[in-house]
């Protein structure tokens, strides 16, 4: 399944501390390659929130987590320099689904507009954890990187949780409504790749 799944009871133990316990997940979350993360705050809402009022400090919590993982990663970009980055990626890159195009292609976007890329970057798996190291090398501006990402986890994560929530309120058990959410968001990830994937290889 995933590692947030595979992983279930010591989720579910730390979830059990609350608001903390879900802000340390949101942060493992960033730090760590989890694919696909939104497993996390599907469960997360549907384990933790009991009424719709609820949400509204969950996504807070684990949005500002979130948004620390991603400055984590853009001090270590910063710290690491380019050079040393790249060949970093292309030596173990793979081994975390940061393959090096992919980097190269994170890095040109940066190149173009670094707010829209950010805010967008965040809806995205596996972008979403690795986008902050190109902003760190370019050394964009802190305040402008923070606000961005923490509007684009903001989107993600109350996006997620609400999903889990409305699960939850349905009957479904936080462990299967996670299972089967992710099974289905999963299966149309691959049919968006596999029509985007045609469509570049029919002539034009």
């Amino acid at each position: 399944m995933t590692h947030a799944i595979g992983g279930i009871i010591p989720i579910a133990s730390i979830a059990a501390y609350g608001l903390l316990g879900a802000a340390l997940l949101a942060l493992a979350e960033r730090l760590v390659p989890v694919v696909p993360s939104y497993g996390l705050f599907i469960f997360l809402g549907s384990s933790m929130v009991a009424q719709p009022i609820d949400l509204v400090p969950l996504i807070i919590a684990t949005t500002l987590a979130s948004s620390l993982g991603a400055v984590c990663w853009y001090g270590l970009g910063h710290w690491l320099g380019e050079e040393r980055t790249h060949q970093l990626v292309k030596r173990f890159g793979r081994y975390v689904w940061l393959r090096e195009p992919v980097y190269l292609s994170l890095s040109d976007r940066y190149s173009r507009n670094a707010f829209i890329a950010t805010f967008i970057g965040q809806t995205i798996p596996v972008v979403r954890v690795y986008l902050s190291l190109p902003a760190g090398i370019l050394a964009l501006p802190l305040l402008t990187f923070t606000l961005a990402v923490f509007s684009g986890s903001a989107l993600w994560v109350g996006a997620f949780t609400s999903l889990g929530y409305g699960l939850h309120v349905l009957g479904w058990n936080p462990w299967i409504a996670t299972l089967v959410a992710v099974c289905v968001l999963v299966v149309l990830e691959c049919g968006i790749l596999w029509l985007v994937r045609r469509r570049k290889d029919v002539p034009a």
